[in-house]
């Protein structure tokens, strides 16, 4: 009886020790299946991952190729150019061909065009071509042969069309108003007729800025030489008349 029990003893030491050891072996076979399904939910993630981290070696390194290959290619260009230069020179002929000297120029010049001193250069060039076209073109050219800006000219115009004013340039009393029935009888509109601030010793015919064909066709008509740009003191007595004719010492003793 002793002895069983010793042996019982032992076979319940054993089967403790023994279920003792089961659970710890279940126990890491639970966290080694837990991490294994951890691991299988974010293997697609760590696919992706892998998969764009390739992509990116071999974008930057199909990048490296091609820089390597221009590199190549310009290094075979300069070989190539320096051989023909050395061949030119052998020949006795010019190093640059005449396109090589020309590209190299336009070069040149796109390159100083590119500093701030000619861009500023360039700017102030073009505002003044552009002023200029603008001036042109809204005030009219009132040049020497007849023609404005409009396309006019003085063999064009009807004197029926033409306003006249008639100054009176001269100490003669009541000469505007005889030189004015003379303008009346030619056909011109008659505006104002009066008196000049100051004299004149010979007759002109003025106008306002664009009416250089009427004037032209006014002093036509009535024979006198001198035509110009209308001043200022001539423009406050002519009313809204674009022509002005002043009566000088020359016609003092016209009487119709």
């Amino acid at each position: 009886m002793q002895l069983l029990e010793q042996i019982g003893a032992f076979a319940g030491l054993a089967a403790f020790i023994g279920l003792a050891l089961l659970a710890m072996l279940a126990f890491s076979q639970a966290r080694d299946i837990r991490r294994l399904r951890e691991w299988a939910g974010s293997a697609p993630e760590r696919d992706a991952e892998r998969k764009e981290s390739t992509s990116v070696v071999a974008a930057k390194r199909a990048e490296e190729l091609r820089e390597l290959e221009e590199s190549r290619t310009a290094e075979r260009d300069a070989l190539d150019q320096r051989e023909e230069r050395r061949r030119r020179r052998e020949a006795g002929l010019p190093e640059l061909t005449r396109g090589e000297r020309l590209r190299e120029a336009f070069s040149s010049f796109g390159s100083r065009l590119a500093e701030p001193r000619y861009l500023i250069a360039i700017f102030v060039v073009v505002v003044l071509v552009a002023g200029g076209a603008i001036y042109i073109a809204t005030q009219g050219s009132d040049n020497a042969d007849g023609k404005d800006g409009r396309g006019k000219s003085a063999a064009t115009l009807k004197p029926s069309e033409i306003e006249v004013s008639v100054l009176n340039g001269t100490a003669v009393t009541g000469l505007a108003g005889t030189y004015g029935d003379k303008v009346e009888r030619k056909g011109f509109q008659l505006g104002a007729v009066t008196n000049s601030a100051r004299s004149f010793t010979g007759s002109v015919v003025m106008f306002r800025r664009g009416n250089a064909p009427e004037a032209r066709r006014v002093a036509s008509v009535l024979g006198i030489s001198d035509v110009r740009l209308m001043s200022a003191d001539i423009a406050s007595v002519s009313g809204a008349a674009p022509v002005a004719v002043i009566v000088g010492e020359d016609n003092a003793q016209t009487s119709g």
